[in-house]
């Protein structure tokens, strides 16, 4: 009589991860290779960095040209201008701020990361996807703040990049116009590392976007409301009757944002750090939503 000795059958590469536990970084690197795996998205950000800084040169030729005309007005006069005298032409506000020519060409940056965001979450669940990352990470947390790591890091790293580049190709054009203007000149170092932090922010609002809706056009097109549409409507806030409705506008999230951008008071506005505190809060009210409908909610 011959027995036969039945063996179990090696164990699986998911059943060991079971065992020994999922790692936050094996999570994190997980959705980085989902991220930068695609030659789309690499060219994309490739694309977006190089738009970004063309956006920002081209933003810094206009004011060149508006600077220079009003120096050659004021040569036409006899009069020889000073940089006290091009400071008050240009006023906090003004949009001829030369300190932010870092941040010029945010708006390509908010736009593209803010609807990269979306995607990196809504197509999971138009592809279905989202099932396999939620039955690897059950506890579903994990995978979202891994998602919003990402995110917000290459969108810092992308726009500060642009922001930096931007102002360095900018600088030469300006230093024949007697305008105090240099990396140490007040507010430009500031420009560039609080425009990343302001696009990181957007891309928050996009990947929190992408989860509540569950639909990429959908989430693309709340978002363009929310940064390009909402920003021209309130600007008819001013029209109605009643000094509440002249500071209304400075509350949304795109103005709290720009205001966060900038250094200086301005009379009536709110400042930088209010500003900062309340994009800040925006955040927030997308993101921790986002995070507790994902835990609930069957995918």
């Amino acid at each position: 009589m011959s027995t036969t000795t039945q063996t179990s059958p090696a164990p699986t590469r998911s059943a060991a991860a079971a065992r020994h536990g999922l790692t936050f970084g094996g999570v994190l690197r997980s959705e980085w290779i989902k991220l930068w795996s695609l030659m789309s998205t690499r060219i994309l950000i490739l694309l977006t960095l190089v738009a970004t800084i063309g956006v920002g040169v081209l933003t810094a030729w206009v004011r060149y040209n508006i600077l220079d005309s009003m120096v050659a007005g004021a040569r036409e006069q006899g009069i020889e201008p000073s940089s006290d005298m091009l400071e008050q032409s240009m006023p906090p506000g003004s949009g001829l701020d030369l300190y932010n020519l870092p941040n010029a060409g945010l708006q390509v940056g908010i736009l593209i990361f803010g609807a990269l965001a979306v995607l990196f979450m809504a197509s999971e669940y138009a592809t279905g996807m989202i099932r396999s990352t939620m039955s690897a990470v059950p506890r579903r947390t994990p995978a979202f703040l891994a998602k919003a790591i990402i995110l917000a890091v290459v969108s810092y790293v992308i726009t500060t990049v642009a922001g930096a580049v931007t102002f360095l190709l900018s600088l030469p054009m300006f230093q024949g116009l007697g305008v105090d203007l240099s990396w140490s000149t007040d507010g430009v170092i500031y420009s560039v590392f609080t425009g990343g932090l302001y696009v990181a922010g957007v891309a928050l609002i996009g990947l929190s976007l992408g989860t509540l809706l569950r639909n990429s056009a959908g989430g693309i097109t709340v978002l363009v409301g929310i940064f390009f549409v909402i920003p021209i409507a309130s600007g008819f806030a001013s029209l109605v009757p009643g000094d509440f409705w002249k500071y209304v506008p400075q509350y949304i999230p795109s103005e709290a944002g720009g205001r966060f951008l900038a250094i200086g008071e301005i009379d009536a506005y709110i400042d930088p750090w209010q500003g900062g505190l309340i994009f800040l809060g925006y955040v927030l009210l997308f993101l921790v939503p986002a995070l507790l409908v994902l835990k609930k909610r069957d995918v």
